[in-house]
């Protein structure tokens, strides 16, 4: 397994302006001593070609390889034309990606508006037609399970929608922090993951999380056979600069 971090775990850096994409770099290069790192749309100043030439640039100069490329997208919308609106967003960012030379790109089914099942169709249809899309440019798009009322709680509805899919280019991303019944439905999809976000959400002294059992997850993931990247999610509310060395040290320990 290949240590990442996601540039969300400094949230309240990026938004107080005391970080920006520069800076995370260097971060996770010099202090983190990760290998990869996953960027998010929403820390992007701007997406001309000279800036992600520099962004990229940068990264090989430290040494970090750039894993990913978040979307905050949903296909959940109930009014076609925004709904339309959220897949021409998903294909902007396939294209980033591309010239960032990022093999994946993170996408969410979104939150439907509305009943479930009503809303189901649609965001299956656009799934399908951004994971065409990302085909063509040799990218692929990784399903992030998620709760709070999206379309994937758990692992029945997660499953669902990759089953309903069907493309190799949509594969599922398993994000330890969000499904709504923890363990169950990670113990159900944790052999067929593809890419892993190591989320914190409650940080315990000895650096380990009060709400996701590790001790369980990586023997799991190891007996799977994964070998692919883990990243480091912090979305705690005990500061960053606490918290963050901590949970990552019990982090790098779990991973061996």
């Amino acid at each position: 397994m290949k240590l990442g971090c996601i540039c969300g775990t400094f949230n309240r850096s990026f938004d107080s302006g005391r970080m920006d994409q520069i800076r995370f770099l260097h971060r996770c290069a010099k202090d983190l001593n990760v290998q990869g790192v996953e960027l998010q749309d929403i820390h992007f100043p701007q997406t001309r070609p000279v800036y992600l030439q520099t962004l990229r640039r940068t990264a090989r100069e430290l040494g970090l390889s750039i894993i990913g490329v978040g979307v905050h997208n949903d296909f959940g919308r109930a009014d076609p034309t925004l709904r339309q609106s959220e897949v021409t967003k998903v294909k902007q960012w396939v294209e980033v990606a591309e010239q960032l030379g990022a093999p994946l790109v993170r996408v969410f089914a979104g939150y439907p508006e509305g009943e479930r099942e009503a809303r189901w169709p649609a965001m299956i249809d656009a799934l399908r037609e951004v994971a065409e899309f990302a085909r063509h440019g040799g990218v692929r798009l990784g399903l992030e399970n998620h709760n709070h009322g999206a379309f994937t709680p758990t692992a029945d509805e997660f499953l669902r929608v990759l089953r309903e899919v069907n493309s190799p280019h949509l594969i599922p991303l398993l994000d330890t922090g969000n499904f709504t019944d923890g363990w169950p439905s990670i113990q159900r999809v944790v052999g067929l993951v593809a890419h892993v976000h190591a989320k914190f959400w409650q940080v315990a002294p000895d650096g380990s999380d009060e709400k996701v059992d590790y001790g369980r997850i990586f023997p799991a993931l190891r007996q799977a056979g994964y070998d692919g990247w883990v990243s480091f999610e912090y979305e705690t509310p005990e500061p960053e600069e606490t918290g963050i060395p901590r949970s990552l040290a019990y982090l790098k320990k779990m991973m061996g």
